[in-house]
């Protein structure tokens, strides 16, 4: 068993959103139209988060930050990426089941968290994202939906 830091989740998770967002457009380049305005879309939303989780790792007092986990999240968070990569999406439809997959595994990820987490601060931070992933799920239905429209 490993383990690691807050620091080290929050990290794993920009990384996640960092290589979603290269993930999304590597596979734009693959496909047709409309999926590319929607692999598009899913790319700069995965841009954005990993920015705002950038600016929420620097804004965190190092107290926070360096509280310890009894589990490494670092491969598993990552594996659907990579699966992706292997089965890229072919239609409109899988790639927005591709971008719910990624969207479960963060909220199963941040779930854990919470439920491991060393502290009632680090708790809550876990908490607000996985409140906020939640929300950009809700977004990301909405934006998708506006696609199919088109």
């Amino acid at each position: 068993m490993r383990f690691e830091q807050t620091r080290d989740a929050l990290v794993h998770v920009e990384e996640f959103h960092r290589l979603a967002a290269h993930l999304y457009g590597e596979l734009a380049g693959q496909t047709k139209a409309r999926v590319v305005m929607l692999l598009d879309y899913l790319s700069r939303h995965e841009v954005k988060l990993a920015d705002n989780l950038c600016n929420l790792i620097g804004d965190l007092p190092p107290q926070i930050l360096k509280g310890w986990f009894k589990y490494s999240h670092d491969t598993d968070i990552l594996l659907p990426l990579a699966e992706a990569r292997q089965n890229p999406p072919r239609d409109f439809d899988e790639a927005l089941d591709l971008a719910f997959r990624l969207d479960g595994k963060l909220l199963e990820f941040y779930q854990e968290m919470i439920e491991q987490s060393p502290s009632i601060e680090a708790r809550e931070i876990f908490i607000n994202l996985l409140g906020q992933e939640m929300k950009e799920k809700q977004k990301l239905m909405r934006g998708a939906l506006s696609l199919l429209d088109l």
